[in-house]
C-alpha cells in the first residue's frame, strides 16, 4: 500500500515535481528499498535533458511510446519491420527495460508502475491535446466519442497489436498490460481494449 506522498507520486505527470514528492517520501524514510528503486527508475526514465535548457528532463518512456507509435505501421511492409523492431529495442535497452524486470519482483513490479503512469500522461496528453483532437488542420474539434475512440485505436495500435506484429510480445508485455488497465480505469464499462 502505498503512501500518500507516493500515491501522488504515480498521479502527479510533471517530471520535477514527481523527483520532489520522491525526495519528501525518501527524506522522510518511507519504504527504502521500494524508494531507492523508484530514483532509479526516476534517472532512467527522466534523466535526459531537454533539447532546451527550459524544457526540463525528458521523459524516455514517453520517448519509447512515440517510438512505438511512429513504427506501428512499419510492420506490415517488407523491410519496414526489421528496422521498427531494431529501433524499439534499441530505446528499451536505452532505458534498461530488459536489465530492471529480470532482478526482482519488486523492480518488475515498480517498473510496471511506471509503465502504467507513462499511459496514463499519455492519455491525459491527448485528451488536452487541441490538434489531437481536431480535424480539418485544427479547426473543428471532434466529438467527445470520437476522440475516445481514437484514442483507444492509437493505444490498442501501439500497445496491443505493435508487440505481435514486431514479435516483441514478451518485451513489451508489461507495456501492455499496463495499457490495458489504465484505458479499463480511465473509462469504466467500456470493455477495455
Amino acid at each position: 500500500m502505498d503512501t500518500p506522498t507516493i500515491a501522488l507520486y504515480y498521479k502527479e505527470p510533471d517530471p520535477l515535481k514527481r523527483k520532489k514528492l520522491l525526495d519528501e517520501s525518501v527524506s522522510s524514510g518511507e519504504d527504502e528499498e521500494a524508494n531507492a528503486l523508484r530514483q532509479q527508475l526516476w534517472e532512467i526514465r527522466y534523466g535526459t535533458p531537454g533539447e532546451k535548457k527550459t524544457d526540463g528532463p525528458a521523459d524516455g518512456f514517453l520517448g519509447l511510446w512515440m517510438t512505438m507509435e511512429c513504427n506501428r505501421n512499419s510492420s506490415g511492409k517488407f523491410f519496414g519491420w526489421k528496422a521498427a523492431r531494431k529501433e524499439i529495442l534499441k530505446q528499451m535497452n536505452k532505458l534498461k527495460f530488459q536489465e530492471f524486470q529480470e532482478k526482482s519482483d519488486l523492480h518488475k513490479e515498480l517498473l510496471y508502475r511506471e509503465c502504467c503512469h507513462l499511459v496514463h500522461t499519455y492519455m491525459e496528453l491527448c485528451k488536452i491535446d487541441k490538434t489531437y483532437n481536431t480535424q480539418l488542420f485544427g479547426i473543428m474539434p471532434i466529438k467527445e466519442e470520437n476522440a475516445k475512440n481514437k484514442l483507444k485505436k492509437d493505444i490498442y495500435e501501439t500497445a496491443v497489436r505493435l508487440p505481435v506484429n514486431l514479435n516483441l510480445e514478451e518485451e513489451l508485455d508489461l507495456i501492455t498490460r499496463a495499457a490495458k488497465e489504465v484505458y479499463e480505469l480511465h473509462f469504466p464499462g467500456e470493455g477495455g481494449l
